[in-house]
């Protein structure tokens, strides 16, 4: 009997959390797989940021959100997949919020690829994490990252063993797709081996321009053309 008062109790908490507007806007706006800052989730509410920090704090305690840090800028994302399906029911309600629209300020240079301090970032980073994960190429060894034996081909062709056996990388959250890229000693190895081999080359600031064997190797892998 406790354990169902309980469970009803949680229910009737989150229910509560779903039933608030700016609450509901907010998650919806998440609902891209992205992640947004306290400021551009209040933006997509139209509340002020202090209402927005109120109503995230909640909601992460709620288990309905997470917070990843990279720096000092603190990143909201959905907490798992059954929240997003929640969410989808919830868009089959009437007159339901809408959230404003999240714009992007990095120019389209510096999103296609760039050097995130010493790994891959932008859509070509987020798309080879992502991409990689679903391969089953790319596992999770506790918090860390590692390639898997699945992926030994790719190893090979990118002459890992010239560097060092068996590096781990780690999630870092990408600054224009709110996605995770792959950082760490891993992620160090794959920009150093893409550069090597001539798939990226360095442009101007932080870009990388992707070759037209970077384009053939990267596809042979199904790692090309990146997706949104």
């Amino acid at each position: 009997m406790t354990m169902v008062v309980s469970r009803q109790r949680t229910f009737a908490d989150t229910t509560s959390l779903l039933s608030d507007a700016s609450r509901a806007t907010m998650l919806l706006a998440l609902l891209d797989g992205r992640a947004y800052t306290a400021s551009e989730l209040a933006q997509s509410a139209n509340i002020s940021p202090q209402a927005a920090s109120f109503h995230l704090k909640r909601l992460v305690s709620a288990n309905l959100l997470e917070c990843v840090s990279r720096g000092r800028y603190r990143y909201f994302r959905l907490a798992g997949p059954e929240v997003g399906q929640l969410l989808e029911c919830l868009l089959a309600v009437d007159q339901i919020a809408h959230p404003r629209r999240i714009e992007t300020s990095c120019p389209d240079s510096l999103r296609n690829a760039r050097v995130c301090y010493s790994h891959i970032a932008g859509l070509a980073g987020v798309h080879l994490y992502r991409t990689l994960l679903s391969k089953e190429w790319l596992t999770f060894t506790g918090p860390q990252l590692a390639l898997t034996g699945a992926a030994r081909e790719l190893m090979e062709e990118l002459e890992f063993s010239r560097y060092r056996s068996s590096p781990v990388g780690k999630p870092c959250m990408d600054w224009s797709e709110r996605e995770f890229h792959i950082a760490g000693e891993l992620g160090i190895l794959l920009l150093d081996s893409m550069l090597d081999s001539r798939w990226f080359l360095r442009g101007k600031d932080r870009s990388l321009v992707l070759t037209e064997k970077g384009r053939s190797r990267l596809a042979k892998y199904g790692l090309h053309p990146w997706t949104t």
